[in-house]
């Protein structure tokens, strides 16, 4: 059933979350053309909504030049296609 994002509980345990926030980081240092690239710290809150597949939404805290900055990303994954896409990547309203 498709449905609003609910959190995902236990997030500190969680791998999958923390492979998909990295991913994230990952996919946003590769899509941009700055020389300063972001470094994975943790993940500060994690939902995740049913549509086609799974859309997790994040809060993820990174370090940028040294300093902590959080981020809200959005990750798309259908594992039965294998297909995981980074939807969204920005500075975080709660920073």
């Amino acid at each position: 059933m498709l449905g609003k994002p609910k959190n995902v509980e236990n997030i500190s345990n969680d791998l999958e979350v923390d492979e998909l926030a990295n991913f994230a980081v990952t996919q946003h240092n590769n899509q941009t053309n700055s020389l300063q690239k972001l470094t994975f710290s943790k993940v500060v809150s994690a939902k995740k909504q049913v549509v086609q597949g799974t859309m997790y939404h994040f809060t993820i805290e990174v370090q940028e030049a040294g300093q902590p900055k959080l981020y809200d990303a959005k990750v798309w994954l259908k594992p039965w296609e294998n297909f995981k896409k980074l939807e969204e990547f920005k500075p975080s309203a709660t920073a």
